[in-house]
């Protein structure tokens, strides 16, 4: 997964728009915090996360930027920033219309298990 998530920075890098990278950045940082590295993962998600959060971005890009910083929280061990970007993902969530998208939002956050209350 890391080694697939390189290859695909690699590409969008050469072929990409900025939004590609901002997303292949993402992919880095998830995968990242998925492995429990949460030094790269932070890197790649500074790299990425202002592009989904200061433009206006698709809610589907949006919830997946929180998402992905609330796994990163996680695996740094900051539970206010993990709480906070986990209800921030949910919240914009709510506005994804298209089915396919829903699921794929879905199985992300079962990736990403909710932050204890």
């Amino acid at each position: 997964m890391l080694q697939a998530a390189h290859a695909a920075m690699y590409f969008w890098k050469i072929v990409g728009t900025p939004s590609n990278h901002a997303h292949a950045a993402q992919l880095l940082a998830h995968v990242y915090a998925l492995l429990k590295l949460p030094g790269p993962a932070a890197q790649y998600l500074s790299k990425s996360l202002p592009h989904f959060t200061q433009r206006d971005c698709a809610p589907w890009e949006r919830a997946f930027a929180h998402a992905v910083a609330a796994n990163v929280a996680s695996a740094e061990g900051n539970a206010a920033a993990y709480a906070k970007h986990y209800a921030d993902a949910k919240a914009i969530a709510a506005h994804i219309t298209d089915p396919e998208t829903r699921e794929m939002f879905s199985a992300t956050l079962r990736v990403v298990s909710a932050p204890n209350s």
